[in-house]
């Protein structure tokens, strides 16, 4: 089961958290009742798209008045592990981006960062002998959902402990530390979709099914070590080019070329440039990465080193990977050495 976390609703500066893990204790019970600028040369501006955005008409359906109030029971849990205290900053951005603009790029700005991160699910609802100490032997567990206006069932997660105890009305939530990728997952694979921080009338956001696998793939966590370093810049440089070189699934930005009757008459790969006028191709690291950065364009699967000798033949000056997140720009020279 995810590691048990009661957090105070303190500012992120002060928050305190109490936290005890275990390994997976058989005997829980699990409730199922449905009741309740470039990163490598900081110096160098950040390239600008040289595409052409078309504005999105469609938008998300994460319509805050959709969700009912009051948790649900869930299903099951999953393993223990250990986590620094949650604040998923980047979907917090995200989120609040969201809710000023909501459009199909906005949409896909929330998506894109639940590759990677982690979240709080709210299990405020189980029966625990101690819930100081967490699940134990005999402890009935469940994760909350709700179920929308339209009779679909969604999973309820949140991005700090202060947005659980916003929608819990209370200081000390109850809640299990969950990879960002693998709520997905078990959103799409039990549920009918995905509410973050729900109670939050701005933020709240929905994403059903379809949005979440369109965005993230069948599989979520395909590219979470190349995603979470990138987020993270801990790594040296040399292993960060090898998880990017090494990533199992990476995409670029089609863009279709239409007549004046609107037939398709060519397709081209979107590229950024500089301000000094250098060309970059451009890597991403799933669909939803593609939306954010380019809607108007299509997410296609490829390899790296099929990108990167397509760049150098054609005399690029890199690659830029995610421009629309925490981009990093790999350099011809590195290219040369990563396909040699």
């Amino acid at each position: 089961m995810g590691l048990f976390s009661r957090k105070k609703n303190t500012p992120a500066d002060d928050t305190t958290t109490d936290r005890t893990t275990s390994d997976p204790a058989d005997g829980v019970k699990v409730d199922t009742a449905d009741d309740s600028a470039p990163q490598v040369a900081p110096a160098q501006a950040p390239p600008v798209v040289r595409i052409t955005r078309a504005a999105p008409t469609n938008s998300t359906g994460a319509d805050p008045s959709a969700v009912p109030t009051g948790a649900s029971a869930g299903t099951s849990v999953p393993p223990l592990r250990a986590a620094a205290p949650v604040v998923h900053t980047a979907l917090q951005e995200a989120l609040t981006g969201w809710s000023k603009a909501k459009n199909v790029q906005t949409m896909y700005s929330v998506v894109k960062e639940l590759a990677a991160g982690d979240l709080l699910l709210d299990i405020g609802s189980s029966t625990m002998a101690d819930p100081k100490v967490g699940p134990q032997k005999g402890d009935t567990i469940s994760i909350a959902h709700q179920v929308d206006n339209a009779g679909k069932k969604v999973l309820l997660a949140f991005t700090s402990g202060d947005r659980l105890g916003f929608y819990r009305k209370t200081s000390d939530p109850v809640s299990l530390v969950e990879a960002a990728p693998d709520v997905v997952a078990m959103a799409v694979s039990k549920y009918d979709g995905l509410v973050l921080d729900p109670g939050s009338p701005d933020t709240q956001w929905i994403g059903y099914t379809d949005e979440l696998v369109r965005g993230l793939t069948e599989n979520p966590a395909e590219n979470r070590a190349v995603k979470q370093a990138m987020a993270e810049k801990r790594i040296a440089w040399p292993a960060m080019l090898e998880l990017v070189r090494a990533a199992p699934a990476l995409y670029i930005a089609s863009v279709a070329h239409r007549d004046e009757s609107g037939e398709i008459t060519s397709m081209g790969v979107a590229t950024v440039t500089s301000h000094e006028g250098q060309t970059f191709s451009v890597l991403l690291t799933s669909p939803a990465e593609v939306g954010a950065w380019a809607p108007s364009a299509d997410a296609s699967a490829t390899r790296f080193d099929a990108v990167a000798r397509v760049a150098l033949d054609q005399g690029h000056a890199g690659i830029v990977v995610n421009p629309a997140g925490s981009m990093l720009t790999i350099t011809a020279e590195e290219l040369r050495a990563l396909v040699d």
